[in-house]
């Protein structure tokens, strides 16, 4: 390895290693934090893996098992960066553990090899590029999940930033491999990019926690699974969540769902049907109330917003301030009041924190 590209190397590993212990001293924590320093950690150790060379086998087998949480680990942050706390379940984990088993035993076949090409291993090669790349990809339409102009701007620009950013990454390190005249620099490339994920993460997990996405366990994500539709349902559908998430429609306080049925053109009773039976909704009501505060979960966590309690929940589409804080509190587990000042303390500590960050992290 060249001397530019080893201090490169070098930079990323210190950085990816101070990215961890950060995240294990910082309390509380939240799942994309929690996984994060698991992918820094990894990062680290996968960074390390060319100046293993002359190194104890004990030791090489500890770095290629430990580097093994990377676009897998990856793919789980990006769930839980947006799609909030509970985007992360037991059968994400698995399948990120199941391709970090991939990468462990194609290293172990690899090191067994001395660094040969072997049947086994090339075989794992093959399966393990199929996987990873599949989880690359999810990983950049994480951030389209959800969208609609009905985001905030700052997070619409987070979620184009991470587009770019890890699109960049990816092709970069991808490229550079496959380029027989710059394959040489390919090690320097991979510190890079792996640097600016890890600083660009950061500044997503502060954003994140400043404004956070409303747990989807607390039925306030604007998002249901859509059963199998006919042709003139899924036009109806379309519709409806135009009027939705586009024209806000449920900021209107006397919506009812004859007014709605009637801009679709269509009967009340059949737009009764699509909402309970094709969108899998309670009734009309419990899915405006679940949009309604969703829009204030987001108004209310902006750091510098002066409006009232009162004056959101009236701009959210709620007639009155008691049926929206008996609605938020039921969805969210506490009162309007209580979380803008969790939002708001949480802010404050990220900015103290952010404060105290070397100027290369921030």
């Amino acid at each position: 390895m060249q001397d530019g590209q080893m201090v490169a190397t070098g930079i990323a590993v210190a950085v990816a290693t101070m990215s961890l212990l950060l995240l294990l001293w910082q309390r509380p924590k939240r799942d994309a934090e929690v996984l994060f320093a698991v992918v820094s950690g990894s990062m680290a150790l996968s960074l390390m893996s060319p100046w293993m060379v002359d190194a104890p086998a004990w030791m090489r087998w500890a770095v290629a098992i430990g580097g093994s949480a990377t676009c897998n680990g990856y793919w789980l942050v990006s769930r839980a960066l947006f799609r909030g706390e509970g985007g992360v379940r037991r059968m994400h984990v698995m399948v990120a553990a199941g391709v970090a088993l991939l990468i462990a035993a194609y290293r172990g076949a690899t090191l067994a090899a001395h660094g040969g090409v072997s049947p086994w291993s090339s075989g794992l090669d093959s399966v393990l590029t199929l996987a990873s790349s599949t989880l690359l990809v999810l990983s950049f339409l994480e951030a389209l999940r959800g969208w609609s102009s009905s985001l905030p701007q700052s997070e619409r620009r987070l979620r184009v930033a991470f587009m770019v950013m890890f699109a960049g990454c990816v092709l970069s390190a991808t490229l550079v491999g496959a380029v027989p005249a710059v394959a040489g620099s390919r090690a320097g490339v991979v510190a890079a990019c792996a640097l600016a994920m890890v600083l660009f993460t950061h500044v997503a997990l502060a954003h994140r926690r400043r404004r956070p996405l409303p747990s989807p366990a607390a039925a306030a994500s604007t998002t249901r699974a859509v059963g199998v539709l006919t042709g003139e349902e899924a036009r109806l559908a379309a519709a409806l969540r135009h009027q939705l998430d586009v024209r806000q429609v449920y900021r209107e306080p006397e919506l009812k769902v004859v007014d709605l049925a009637q801009r679709l053109g269509t009967v009340e009773h059949r737009l009764s049907r699509l909402i309970t039976q094709g969108l899998g909704e309670k009734n009309f009501n419990q899915m405006v109330n679940r949009y309604r505060i969703a829009y204030a979960c987001r108004r209310l966590a902006e750091p510098e917003a002066a409006d009232s309690i009162l004056d959101i929940s009236g701009d959210a589409g709620f007639a009155s301030l008691g049926p929206f804080n008996r609605a938020f509190k039921a969805a969210m587990d506490c009162t309007p009041s209580a979380y803008r000042a969790a939002c708001r303390a949480q802010a404050g500590a990220d900015d103290g924190t952010q404060a105290a960050l070397p100027s290369a992290q921030r």
